[in-house]
C-alpha cells in the first residue's frame, strides 16, 4: 500500500481530519520559509516542486544572477568594474586584487532583489560566504533538505571547518543534479557562471538556506 493510499483511508474513515491537514500545512510552510497559515495554495504547492521558485525572494535573486551571466574579473584576479559593483567599491581602474567575491555578487544580488520588490533587506549582507549563508537564517529564512530555486547552497572550504567556504545560488535540482549560478569560481578571468554538480558526491556541503518569506510593495 503507498503512502497515498493509506492517507486517503485514514481521511475516509475519519482518521485523518481537516484540522491534522492544516497542522501538516503548517509545518510543512515553516520548514520552506513560507507564510505560515495553515492554507495549501498556490505558493504552497509550488514548493512540493523543486522546479518551481521556493520563494519570491529567492526567485528574484535568482533572475538577477542570470542576468549577471558572463560577468566578472577584468584586468586582474578579483578585479574589474563588475567585482566593484558586487562588492560596493569604486572601479579604481587598477587591476589589483579586491578580494574573494563569491558572497558579495549574492550579496549584491539580494540588494538588488530586494530594491526590484520594494522591500527592506530582510538580512545583513556579507562578502564571507558562511556568515552570509548564517545571515539569511537570522533574517528570517529556513535551513531545508530539498533545494528549490533561489535557495543558496553553501560549501566548506579550506581547513575543514574553518572560516572559508563558497556559496551559490539554486537555479533547479533535477535528476539528483543540483544546477547552480556561482561566481568566482576558477581561475582568472573568472566569471558568473552556471554550474552543475553530483549531489551524491558533495562531501564538503554545509547546506540549503531558503530565503525569508517577504510580500513585495511593488506588487501591491
Amino acid at each position: 500500500m503507498t503512502s497515498e493510499e493509506y492517507n486517503k483511508k485514514q481521511m475516509e474513515k475519519g482518521d485523518l481530519a481537516d484540522w491534522h491537514i492544516s497542522e501538516l500545512v503548517k509545518a510543512w510552510q515553516m520548514s520552506n520559509g513560507l507564510e505560515v497559515d495553515g492554507m495549501c495554495g498556490p505558493a504552497t504547492l509550488r514548493t512540493f516542486n523543486t522546479s518551481e521558485p521556493a520563494s519570491l525572494f529567492g526567485s528574484t535573486i535568482l533572475e538577477i544572477a542570470l542576468e549577471e551571466l558572463g560577468n566578472g574579473e577584468i584586468g586582474g584576479n578579483n578585479s574589474g568594474p563588475h567585482i566593484a559593483r558586487y562588492k560596493n567599491i569604486a572601479d579604481d581602474g587598477d587591476p589589483d586584487d579586491d578580494g574573494a567575491w563569491c558572497a558579495a555578487f549574492l550579496s549584491w544580488c539580494a540588494g538588488e532583489a530586494a530594491s526590484r520588490l520594494g522591500i527592506d533587506m530582510p538580512f545583513q549582507k556579507s562578502q564571507g560566504a558562511k556568515r552570509l549563508f548564517k545571515n539569511v537564517a537570522k533574517g528570517g529564512g529556513v535551513y531545508v533538505e530539498n533545494p528549490g530555486p533561489g535557495d543558496f547552497v553553501c560549501w566548506d572550504r579550506g581547513k575543514k571547518g574553518s572560516w572559508q567556504g563558497h556559496i551559490g545560488v539554486v537555479e533547479r535540482v533535477e535528476d539528483g543534479i543540483l544546477h547552480t549560478v556561482e561566481g568566482n569560481v576558477g581561475r582568472y578571468p573568472s566569471k558568473v557562471r552556471r554550474f552543475m554538480h553530483d549531489l551524491t558526491r558533495q562531501d564538503r556541503l554545509e547546506g540549503f538556506v531558503r530565503m525569508p518569506p517577504v510580500k513585495s510593495k511593488a506588487l501591491v
